[in-house]
């Protein structure tokens, strides 16, 4: 398998139009919740992970879905920024946040995690104009654990400086991680972070990637490495844990 150097020249710049389905940034329209239990389950939650030199805008708009549908399986739980585009990541997404729709503001999770924040007195990020009962929310430098026993309906966040820092709070909250979404274009960086993450699967400037073209090895304990519909994928072992890694591509121009 080629190293990371090799990776990183065979690859162009990835772009945000190779990010699948994006989240629309619009505040018009109403997003879709299926039903939710009163004390709702973690589901395959993620956690996220920008880099500066991740793209922003198409880690923004995937992040804003699962903010105002929190509880659904899949969505982020656990943001990690690093601190020199914290600021502006976080004042664009308070930007684009909605009215959360009722399933999720009047969920006895979501009601009791507010009154648990409002006790720890954390500093948090909603909606400019949204009042906080009604306002999707980020909550800084807290765990889950402190906020309720399963799905709390709010996305925690942290922020670091150096790839190494990010490996080490991507283990601070234990939660039952189905993917690491990691927005770094430059793959060397990203690989070097794979080994500190407390997830099989990782996807690299994307977000819930199809994976059935790789499951079968991933599976069967077995190495591989394929190129399907612009999506690298990989099935490797990685500190002793078999592991699946996706991104997209663009043009290749080695082989």
């Amino acid at each position: 398998m080629a190293n990371d150097s090799t990776r990183s020249q065979q690859f162009t710049r990835i772009t945000s139009d190779m990010v699948l389905t994006p989240q629309s940034s619009s505040k018009d329209g109403e997003t879709k919740v299926e039903a939710i239990p009163s004390d709702p389950k973690w589901r395959s939650p993620q956690l996220m992970i920008v880099f500066e030199d991740g793209d922003l805008h198409s880690a923004r708009q995937q992040l804003l879905k699962s903010l105002q549908n929190p509880f659904a399986e899949g969505s982020v739980a656990t943001l990690l920024l690093q601190e020199s585009i914290a600021d502006q990541f976080v004042g664009l997404v308070a930007q684009d946040l909605r009215t959360l729709p009722q399933e999720v503001s009047k969920n006895p999770s979501y009601i009791n995690t507010l009154a648990k924040i409002d006790q720890l007195k954390a500093k948090v990020v909603k909606g400019e104009t949204l009042k906080a009962g009604e306002s999707p929310i980020l909550v800084y430098d807290c765990v889950h654990s402190y906020l309720g026993t399963g799905a709390t309906g709010v996305v925690t966040l942290h922020t670091f400086r150096t790839a190494k820092e990010a490996g080490e709070l991507a283990k601070r909250d234990p939660l039952p991680y189905g993917q690491v979404s990691l927005w770094n274009e430059k793959l060397a960086c990203a690989y070097e972070l794979i080994p500190r993450l407390p997830s099989d699967v990782v996807a690299i400037n994307c977000f819930n990637p199809n994976l059935s073209p790789i499951r079968d090895s991933f599976e069967g304990n077995r190495n591989d490495v394929l190129l399907e519909k612009n999506y690298h994928y990989e099935s490797l072992v990685v500190s002793g844990k078999r592991r699946i890694i996706v991104f997209p591509v663009g043009t290749i121009f080695a082989n």
